[in-house]
């Protein structure tokens, strides 16, 4: 006979979050923002995230965190990792990092890969990694929730302008914001990488001298885009996902580019409907205790009531954001799970 699923309301689970300290929570000095880039100085690129750094404080669906920018551009000098509270290491995805009017620019995670020692030793509790270049598609105004219509600017689908207008957040931009704004209020140096691929030159999450590769290695599927992912209703209360909904990170063309099977030590922030068990971005934090971590994030729904979420502890079927025993997802690896190694 199955065990009944212990349940957690959404209330109560809202508590749990704010004592683990998972709710939002905004400082009064400014993020310190280390953003790794490649793009050339008078790209698009820059000049947009310029924008938004100067102004993300005052979008109305954000916690109010203010970012000062520096950007590490490929080539240049290590910074001094420890005087930064979030490192943004841009995506592989490399449209508009050329200069005006020339071709994008070519990928180069050599400062990332030269520096694993340094960033195995300034990295604090805090890391979100997504299968999207949300970076990219935050500054073209990619929105789920903006209807597409052939006959509008761009057939519909963002928002107009892109970054400040209200219906921007539920997309990319509010992806990419969320996830800064929650990796800098951590200790020591937070972590956001957006995808790795897919230019020539990108994939540098499994590298032999990437930091994330111990982690990764062997948990990513690169093949097919997601483009109708899943914030369940656990996920939803997270500070990752305010503001945020399923249909507004769908149908970016394309919004997630690869998959996660489940990995010791992080939880899913965003499922896939493409792999269900997979994720398409996952998070950790030093904060998350076990066994309460699976509950920060749960993934699970309990079956009797869809409003409900269930801890993975209490419950005979298997959660899908956690391995349970480790062994497991090696063993998944082993058989057949495919390899990411450095393209």
């Amino acid at each position: 006979m199955k065990s009944a699923p212990f349940l957690i309301r959404p209330t109560v689970l809202v508590v749990l979050l704010a004592g683990l300290g998972l709710s939002p929570q905004t400082r009064a000095d400014p993020l310190e923002v280390l953003w790794y880039t490649y793009a050339a100085a008078g790209s698009e690129y820059r000049q947009k995230i310029s924008q938004l750094s100067r102004m993300v404080h005052t979008l109305p669906q954000s916690d109010g965190s203010g970012w000062n920018l520096t950007y590490w551009h490929a080539g240049d000098p290590a910074p001094d990792f420890t005087a930064f509270d979030v490192l943004v290491i841009e995506s592989g995805e490399a449209f508009l990092t050329g200069p005006p009017d020339g071709p994008p620019a070519r990928p180069d995670f050599s400062g990332i890969l030269d520096n694993k020692t340094a960033l195995e030793a300034a990295r604090g509790g805090r890391a979100f990694i997504t299968t999207s270049d949300a970076d990219f598609h935050a500054i073209r105004g990619d929105a789920g929730s903006v209807p597409v219509d052939p006959d509008a600017p761009n057939r519909g689908g963002r928002c107009v302008p892109a970054i400040t207008a209200p219906e921007c957040w539920d997309g990319a931009l509010g992806h990419a914001v969320n996830a800064i704004n929650w990796a800098g209020n951590g200790n020591g140096l937070g972590i956001v990488s957006f995808l790795d691929g897919e230019f020539e030159g990108s994939f540098w999450w499994t590298h032999p001298d990437s930091f994330l590769r111990d982690e990764l290695d062997g948990y990513i599927e690169y093949a097919g885009s997601e483009q109708n992912p899943i914030i369940n209703p656990c996920q939803a209360l997270h500070p990752l996902n305010a503001g945020l909904t399923s249909a507004g990170l769908s149908n970016w063309t394309n919004s997630f580019h690869a998959t996660f099977l489940p990995i010791h030590g992080y939880a899913p922030v965003v499922s896939s409907s493409l792999r269900p068990g997979s994720a398409v971005a996952i998070a950790k934090s030093d904060a998350w205790l076990d066994p309460w971590n699976s509950v920060t994030l749960l993934g699970v729904v309990g079956e009797e009531e869809d409003d409900e979420c269930a801890s993975p502890q209490a419950t005979s079927r298997q959660n899908e954001l956690q391995t349970g025993e480790a062994g497991n997802v090696g063993e998944a690896a082993d058989t057949g799970a495919p390899s990411s190694g450095a393209r």
